[in-house]
């Protein structure tokens, strides 16, 4: 199956819980002009979420509490 061709490798995987944290450490990452890849369930097929230069993963995992839902359009 091609999904096992798309393999990566980083050191850092950050779980933050808020946005005040995701925001926190893509301002480090910043300043240090470290690369960031985004990870949610992994179900992407393109391999979009795969690090490939040793990129810190910033993993959603955690955020998972919903706050509010906008009855009119439906989204969160």
């Amino acid at each position: 199956m091609f999904l096992y061709l798309l393999l990566g490798n980083s050191q850092t995987v950050l779980r933050p819980k808020t946005t005040e944290e995701v925001s926190a450490i893509l301002a480090y990452c910043n300043e240090r002009s470290l690369a960031v890849v985004p990870q949610g369930g992994n179900t992407g097929l393109v391999g979009g979420s795969v690090p490939v230069f040793d990129e810190v993963i910033i993993s959603t995992q955690l955020m998972n509490n919903v706050l509010s839902i906008d009855e009119v359009s439906g989204m969160f």
